[in-house]
Order: structure tokens, then C-alpha cells, then sequence
């Protein structure tokens, strides 16, 4: 684990601690967002109430697009020996006969579209990456006690690992607050916001075991049998994970003993006492933020939105979230984002969090059914489905985890004129192709990015001309060759595509129409036309 002291320098102004940006929460999302925050060149302090990183194997699944995002943070490699890569599901109705096996169809972000990892592995790692950069510092047991929002910015109270009082108490100031500080967020009490949703009725006990042997399947099955649902997820390392519907009668503590989760697990393996990590019982909640920003705070992950588990989404959702409020937030310090971008976070980010919210509790309502009527129907209209070809490939290829896909916000809306496949790119993350370098060398396409905007030019021969900035704004040019043609569809179309420093495309549009499409960014950042204008830097391919 990281050494819970601050890292990086204090710069004090006599009247307290200042820090372009505050991450409230040293979870998974608070401290990817503090991480891509000092990528993007500013100051960043993390503030965690607990003494060290999470120590508990709570979320267990993670999507195509975390893994790029912790790939572009560097610490993927290292990570990914402890995940499980490319996982999938198998569904088994009311007499534990298999009615689906779904897996996510091939993805377009050059990762895994679904895994399953160690929460507290990747938190240790996240953790050291922001103690790595210079311009970054983490605050273990440090907790807010008061929070004013001004004209100008935040101002924190806090008081340290020393302990209480005022002489262990100190003022942070900071031009944003990113509070990413759970489902009993402080910040969202502080500010009034309210959830919108409801509580599940169901309660359920998760277990996670370790040393079980042989290797692990790729696919997490859920048993929804009508009597006592079980969902069991797969991991490495002797790792494994079961969720047992809990029922009337059954004693809350009874149940997370070792004893009698040795025997909620018998029908599906032999265990000892001493192989359970966890036990503890949980109730899901499907509620969402009633606003993600107030003032010079946004919240951002479970502080913005609460779900059940059964779609695997939560902690997705979040670092979904972390990477697209990081680089609008870094914007708005350098001053080259408008308030509209900031403003722009929750009307990109929230529907898509809703429709998680809705999805998950939707796919626990089939999981947990127990009225034998009901699962009849289930286990017959899922059978049914898979009589179709097109249903059958929407279900097994698990569709339904519907991508974000931005219609407003910072995104300009398509030409008529285009083709509807270049049209369909706008306001969706970018592919990832491994592309062929000038030098021979074959490369994730993120490596020739950067970490700012980017400009792509795509031809019909797979050639992709790219103009990139880093986080200082210097410009860089690249010729790459996509033997994918990932892109074709604007290329055929002699289209550019504006590449946000999130990795979503922000426009697509042909060299007649570019001058439109980057005054109507303008309303949000000053940086697409900078790079256009801008001189270049030695060629990076």
C-alpha cells in the first residue's frame, strides 16, 4: 500500500493550503481523476479520510474502456496480471438448465470488453501513480469537516491523521472540488443535493474466497433458480466471488459466519472456514444525483450515483465519469475552458448514468425472481430470442450494455450529408487500432494521441495523418498506417475527426465545413482551433 503522508510540495499562502483541484475520495474514481488531473499539468490533492487505500474486493468487473483509461495511465500491464481478461456470462433458468451465454462482441478499444479484477490491487496501484507525480499529493487520513463555495473557488476545512481540535485543523483552497467521496458522500449532504431513485427490497451476502483451485472459467454464472439466486464471478489467483439471495427468516448475522458460509457454498464447492476473504450483506440502491454541479463542485462517481451490481456498471460508471470531468475541469484552470464545458460534464454524463442505473436493477429483477409464473415466461422469452438471429446476436453479444453515445454537450452535430457510419462516430470514444509507425513499429493508436485534443485524417489507403497536443498545448504531427481501416467510413468521405482529450470524438467533418465545426466548440474550449493554427512540433511517427 502507499505511504499515507502527502506527496508532492505545499504551496501556502499564509491563510491555508492551495491546490488547483481537490479530489475528495481516494477510491477508484477520485484517484483516477486526481492521476489524469496531473497529466493534464495541474495542481491536484487528494483528501481520504481513511488511513490507506480500500482494502475490500468490492467491485469486481471492469469494461473495454476502464482498461484504456488505466492504460493510458500507465498502470495497466502491471494490473492486468491479476486480472481475469475477456469474461463473459451464463444464465441458468428455474431448473439450473443453461437458457444463455452471453459474451461482449469483439470491442473497438483495444482492450478486453469485459474482465474481472481485485479492487484493492488496482486501488494500490492508482494510489501509487498519484504519488508519483510531482504535481500531485495525497492526504490519507485527512477528513472534511466544512465546506464553503465562493466566487472564486472552494475552501476545505480539514483536520488531519493527528486528530481533532483546531490545532490539527487546516483550510485548503481550490479553484474545483471533485468529490468522489461514496454513496454517503459528504459533499452531496454539504450542498443539498438529493438522490432520485429507490432502495432494492432484496437484501443479498457477497462472499469472496480465496485459494480455490484450478483455473478459473471465463464466464460468471448467474443461477436464477426461483429459490435462493446465486450469481458466482470468477477471479485469479484462487480467487472467487459468490452472492446469495438472501430469504425471509435468514438471520443477517447469522449468515456471514464462516460456518454457514461454508455451507451456502456447498453445492457448488468444497471450502474451509479459513478461505473466506469476506462476508458481509449488502442492499443495492438504483439512485442518481437530482445534479452532479453546484458552483466549483462536481460530483463523480457512487457520490453522483448508486447501483445495483447485477450489470457490473458501478465502478465503470465512475471511472467514466472521472475521465470525462479530468481534462474539463484542467481546462477550466488553465483557462482555456469555458463554464459551458464544466456545465457540459453532467449533460453528457448523467443520462448515460441513468441508463446503468435503470439496466442494472432491471437485470436484478430477473436474476432475483422467485414467483414461479414469472421465471416460466423469463426462462421461455429468453429461449425465444435466441431463435432469432438478430435478437439472439443483441443478447449474446451482450448489446444491451449500451454505449455512451453524446448527442449534446461538447460535440458538434454531424452534416446530413455525410454517410451515416461517418455521421455515427460523433460523440462516441474512439477506436483503437493498433497502427504501423513510420519507423515499422506497430502501436496502440492512443501512444500517437498525446493527452490533449487530436485531429485525424484518415485516407482511403489506411494512412491516418494525426495532429496532437500534450498537455502544454505543443503540437506534434504523425503519419500512421491502420491496417484495420477503422476509420474508413470518414475517409471515404475526405472527413477529419476532432478527437476530445477523453478519447470521445467531438466532430466529424469535411475540410468545407471545419471552420463551423471549430467555432462551435469555441463555446467550450479555445484548444481545437490552437491546434489547427498551431505550429508543429518534430514529426513523432
Amino acid at each position: 500500500m502507499p505511504d499515507p503522508q502527502p506527496h508532492g510540495a505545499d504551496a501556502s499562502d499564509g491563510a491555508g493550503l492551495n491546490t488547483d483541484v481537490v479530489v475528495l475520495g481516494a477510491g477508484p474514481t477520485g484517484l483516477t481523476t486526481a492521476a489524469l488531473l496531473a497529466d493534464y499539468g495541474v495542481r491536484v490533492t487528494v483528501i481520504e479520510r481513511h488511513p490507506s487505500t480500500g482494502d475490500e474486493p468490492r467491485a469486481i468487473s471492469i469494461t473495454d474502456e476502464s482498461l484504456r483509461i488505466l492504460q493510458q495511465l500507465g498502470v495497466l500491464e502491471a494490473a492486468a496480471e491479476e486480472m481475469l481478461l475477456d469474461t463473459g456470462a451464463r444464465y441458468f433458468g428455474r431448473n439450473e438448465q443453461l437458457i444463455a451465454e452471453v459474451k461482449p462482441a469483439s470491442s473497438r478499444l483495444g482492450q478486453p470488453g469485459k474482465s474481472q479484477f481485485d479492487q484493492p490491487d488496482v486501488e494500490a496501484r492508482l494510489a501509487e501513480a498519484v504519488a508519483a507525480r510531482p504535481n500531485a499529493r495525497l492526504l490519507f487520513g485527512t477528513e472534511v469537516t466544512e465546506l464553503v463555495d465562493g466566487p472564486g473557488g472552494v475552501t476545505l476545512t480539514v483536520e488531519g491523521p493527528e486528530g481533532r481540535g483546531s490545532a490539527h485543523t487546516r483550510e485548503f483552497t481550490a479553484s474545483w472540488l471533485v468529490a468522489c467521496d461514496g454513496g454517503r458522500s459528504f459533499t452531496r449532504g454539504a450542498l443539498g443535493i438529493g438522490l432520485e431513485g429507490s432502495t432494492q427490497v432484496e437484501k443479498w451476502v457477497v462472499v469472496d474466497l480465496l485459494n480455490v483451485p484450478g483455473e478459473p472459467e471465463h464466464f460468471a454464472e448467474f443461477h436464477c433458480n426461483g429459490r435462493r439466486p446465486v450469481v458466482v464471478v470468477p477471479g485469479v489467483g484462487g480467487r472467487c466471488r459468490y452472492e446469495f439471495m438472501l430469504l425471509p427468516g435468514d438471520d443477517e448475522a447469522a449468515i456471514v459466519r464462516p460456518e454457514s458460509i461454508v455451507r451456502l457454498v456447498a453445492p457448488f464447492r468444497t471450502i474451509a472456514p479459513g478461505d473466506v476473504r469476506r462476508a458481509a450483506v449488502y442492499v443495492a440502491h438504483q439512485r442518481i444525483a437530482e445534479r452532479y454541479r453546484s458552483g466549483h463542485v462536481l460530483l463523480a462517481g457512487d457520490a453522483a450515483h448508486l447501483m445495483p451490481p447485477f450489470a457490473g456498471q458501478g465502478l465503470n460508471a465512475g471511472l467514466r465519469d472521472a475521465a470525462n470531468v479530468a481534462w474539463k475541469v484542467a481546462e477550466a484552470v488553465r483557462g482555456t475552458g469555458t463554464d459551458a464545458l464544466i456545465s457540459s460534464y453532467a449533460v453528457e454524463r448523467r443520462p448515460h448514468a441513468r441508463d446503468m442505473v435503470r439496466l442494472s436493477h432491471r437485470i436484478g429483477q430477473v436474476v432475483m425472481s422467485t414467483n414461479p409464473a414469472v421465471n416460466l415466461l423469463r426462462d421461455g422469452v429468453v429461449k425465444a430470442v435466441g431463435i432469432v438471429p438478430s435478437w439472439k446476436r443483441w443478447l449474446t453479444g451482450m448489446k444491451f450494455l449500451k454505449q455512451p453515445h453524446f448527442t449534446a454537450g461538447c460535440v458538434v452535430a454531424p452534416s446530413p450529408s455525410l454517410p451515416a457510419d461517418a455521421r455515427d462516430l460523433v460523440g462516441r470514444t474512439l477506436s483503437q487500432p493498433r497502427v504501423t509507425l513510420a519507423s515499422g513499429e506497430a502501436v496502440p493508436l492512443d501512444e500517437v494521441l498525446g493527452n490533449g485534443w487530436a485531429v485525424l485524417w484518415p485516407s482511403a489507403d489506411g494512412g491516418i495523418e494525426v495532429t496532437a497536443t500534450d498537455a502544454g498545448g505543443v503540437a506534434a504531427r504523425a503519419q500512421v498506417v491502420d491496417p484495420s481501416r477503422a476509420f474508413a467510413a470518414a475517409a471515404e468521405a475526405g472527413a477529419q475527426l476532432i478527437v476530445r482529450p477523453d478519447r470521445y470524438v467531438a466532430a466529424v467533418v469535411t475540410p468545407a465545413r471545419t471552420a463551423a465545426a471549430l467555432a462551435e466548440l469555441g463555446r467550450y474550449s479555445t484548444v481545437p482551433t490552437t491546434l489547427l493554427a498551431a505550429p508543429l512540433a518534430q514529426n513523432a511517427g
